[in-house]
């Protein structure tokens, strides 16, 4: 699955950056390092915020 991953980013440019970074993590995607080795930066994951409450 990485080599996919692979050519479609460094080969084929059908996928970016941004979308490679939404299958890191998942069942049947890619690691932190993988994403690593694909694009030559490390994974950062994405900033969650909080749901805002009101009193």
């Amino acid at each position: 699955m990485v080599q996919i991953y692979t050519w479609a980013y460094q080969d084929w440019k059908t996928i970016s950056k941004e979308t490679l970074a939404t299958v890191v993590g998942l069942p049947d995607g890619i690691t932190a390092d993988d994403y690593k080795a694909i694009t030559g930066e490390a994974y950062v994951a994405p900033a969650t915020q909080a749901p805002l409450t009101s009193n």
